[in-house]
């Protein structure tokens, strides 16, 4: 990781528990965690649950869960405290009060009497004239006796910052200085009178006195940036630097969204994709190793990790890329290891005979299916084949059989070769294939003619693994015995 300038690295990741964890916010969450990791430094998860009606107990749950299931973990939060607690805004409401009140006290923010509808009613006629609205600062200079009478009256108000004249700067480490003029600014609500805070003044707040050094989040809070630069000058506070990366776009160049297909980390995890994969695939959006490497395990994704390979250009999110990274993150892996990862998916299909295997036959079976897998749910199906109960065919399987000529020969053919070759090995499994097309080179057949019905009798099936795993599976006798099923009915 390049120097950032900072003696202590501290980043946060700051969701909303108002839905389950979107990929783009993983993917910023993600950036957070690998800047924290390959800098020394600390990543800091803080929820931001003030919205009282759509936060809850599950969703915060869902974003906790899946950012530990896909290898992000973090030094102070919610769930473990630290020295900057507490970690969820609704807890903070106090805090937010001060700095509100000091705003107030030192002439940096007022308080707003306007109605919503009064404020309804000016804005629509504002626009009608083809204007653009901001807020006109009614009140902004009240008088004592205006504010004494609205006191009075017990009417609710909204404090706003006044916002100065001049020039707000913003140092973005991916794009340089951004320039806004203030006058693009309307005099923003920092809390209201039942006590609430507004995003900014908490999002402010809480990264001054949580001593956050970089924030890094999507580049839609931008525009929020102006307003967030403006209340850290006010509290005399630093300024954190800032990364406003792209946002995550779908194939259609839309902000990905359901009708794009699954958006949360749970549905991919439900859908049997390995976390280090989908990890993997969220650092290689906008961001680049600079040569063309593609699969990464997460240490070397921290290791290797630079902002300076982050690009500002949008992030199209690619489900054939996620699939093809899935099908390498699995291939890596041992048969024991992949068995590990399938097994959950096997329990959650109910069917608990693929369970009563033995380990080594459920390692062997779940080999054998690998080749079938983008993603673990994708061997589910396949490996149905090894609990089909023997002489059992499925009606394709049984018309091929019937079909051909000399099945009955080739089927006693393929019994002898089994029998004379006990063995539970690869290179058994192996020697019995390569006898069974000599068989059938003496017979002037195609190895399809023995190889064919082979398959069909020991499966059941027209489709499934490699004959040499049927083979290891079931052994030359088991094989036999399959084969002896069906011959007993035809």
């Amino acid at each position: 990781m390049e120097d950032l300038g900072f003696k202590d690295i501290r980043v946060r990741f700051a969701p909303s528990p108002t839905g389950k964890l979107h990929l783009g916010s993983a993917r910023t969450a993600l950036f957070n965690w690998l800047v924290a990791r390959g800098g020394g430094g600390r990543l800091v998860l803080r929820l931001e649950d003030t919205d009282e009606e759509r936060s809850s107990i599950d969703f915060e749950e869902n974003i906790l869960d899946s950012l530990k299931w896909i290898g992000i973990d973090w030094d102070e939060g919610p769930d473990i405290g630290g020295d900057y607690g507490p970690y969820r805004q609704s807890e903070r409401m106090s805090l937010y009060k001060e700095y509100s009140d000091s705003l107030l006290g030192a002439g940096r923010a007022y308080r707003c009497y306007c109605t919503s509808d009064e404020l309804d009613s000016r804005k629509k006629a504002v626009i009608e004239k083809g204007l653009p609205w901001r807020y006109d600062r009614r009140c902004a200079n009240l008088s004592t006796d205006d504010i004494n009478r609205f006191e009075e009256e017990g009417r609710p108000y909204a404090v706003r910052f006044r916002v100065p004249e001049g020039e707000v700067v913003i140092e973005d480490i991916l794009r340089g200085e951004v320039k806004v003029d203030a006058k693009e600014i309307d005099d923003f609500i920092i809390s209201r009178s039942t006590g609430k805070a507004g995003f900014h003044l908490a999002v402010v707040v809480d990264d001054m006195t949580m001593d956050i050094s970089i924030v890094i989040r999507g580049d839609d809070h931008l525009t929020n940036a102006a307003r967030h630069v403006l209340l850290f000058e006010a509290f005399g506070a630093r300024t954190p630097r800032f990364l406003h990366h792209s946002l995550l776009m779908g194939p259609d160049g839309s902000k990905l969204s359901k009708r794009h297909g699954s958006t949360s980390v749970s549905d991919y995890r439900g859908q049997g994709y390995l976390p280090e994969a989908l990890m993997n695939y969220l650092a290689l959006l906008s961001w680049s190793p600079g040569d063309d490497r593609e699969i990464f395990t997460p240490q070397e994704l921290v290791k290797e990790f630079s902002i300076k390979g982050i690009s500002a250009s949008k992030a199209i999110f690619d489900f054939d890329k996620l699939n093809w990274l899935d099908r390498q993150h699995i291939k890596k892996l041992s048969s024991s290891e992949l068995t590990d990862q399938v097994v959950p998916f096997i329990k959650n299909s109910g069917d608990g005979r693929l369970l009563g295997l033995e380990r080594p036959k459920l390692e062997l079976a779940v080999e054998s299916v690998r080749n079938n897998m983008e993603k673990l749910t994708d061997g589910l199906e396949p490996l149905e084949v090894y609990v089909r109960p023997a002489g059992e065919l499925s009606e394709k399987a049984g018309n091929e059989l019937r079909k051909m000529n000399e099945t009955g020969e080739a089927l006693g053919l393929c019994i002898e070769v089994l029998r004379a070759n006990p063995g539970t090995d690869l290179e058994t499994a192996e020697r019995i294939v390569e006898q069974m097309r000599s068989k059938a080179k003496e017979k002037e057949w195609g190895a399809r003619k023995m190889l064919w019905p082979f398959r069909l009798a020991v499966t059941g099936l027209t489709i499934g693994p490699d004959l040499t795993h049927l083979i290891m599976f079931w052994e030359p006798e088991g094989c036999a015995r399959r084969i002896e099923a069906v011959r007993e009915k035809f």
